[in-house]
């Protein structure tokens, strides 16, 4: 009985583990969805996905914006 509790334990630790969490990034240039941005990363770290976002900044009269899930 104890081994099929720490295989049992193993198993959920390993899994735990191998299942990459991943955040999705949208770019938005003077509120427009830029479809040519590729913004899919592994996220490794606890921060929520909503920290990768970035706050609307302004460069060469354009907005761009950065929402991330």
């Amino acid at each position: 009985m104890k081994k099929v509790v720490i295989l049992l334990i193993a198993a959920i630790a390993l899994f735990s583990f191998s299942c990459n969490k991943y955040c999705y990034c949208k770019k938005y240039i003077d509120g427009e969805l830029d479809k040519d941005y590729k913004g899919e990363f592994v996220k490794e770290s606890n921060k929520s996905c909503d920290t990768f976002s970035r706050e609307p900044y302004e460069e060469d009269g354009k907005t761009y914006e950065v929402k991330c899930k």
